[in-house]
């Protein structure tokens, strides 16, 4: 792999990170879950929908994160195949 085609990769990666976790954090901020607090008893997990929806946006952010951590942000792929795999 070329070093051009490297950066690229890298730059399509951090910017897949950063656009998933804005995503997150803006499911997390929606108040559009707010409108059916009166209407509807709605659970998720067991839990009232709330609390359940905020659980779950959460869960994806968190594993957003830890995507990001294993490719330290984009500059490693995150399927790596293993050292002793590689014939010398």
């Amino acid at each position: 792999m070329n070093v051009k085609s490297g950066i690229v990769t890298f730059r399509k990666r951090k910017m897949l990170i950063w656009a998933l976790l804005a995503v997150g954090f803006g499911a997390v901020e929606f108040p559009g879950i707010l409108f059916a607090g009166d209407k509807i008893y709605p659970r998720i997990f067991g839990l009232p929908f709330l609390y359940g929806y905020v659980l779950c946006c959460w869960i994806y952010i968190c594993l957003v994160l830890i995507y990001a951590w294993k490719t330290r942000w984009g500059r490693v792929s995150f399927f790596q195949k293993e050292s002793y795999l590689k014939r010398d």
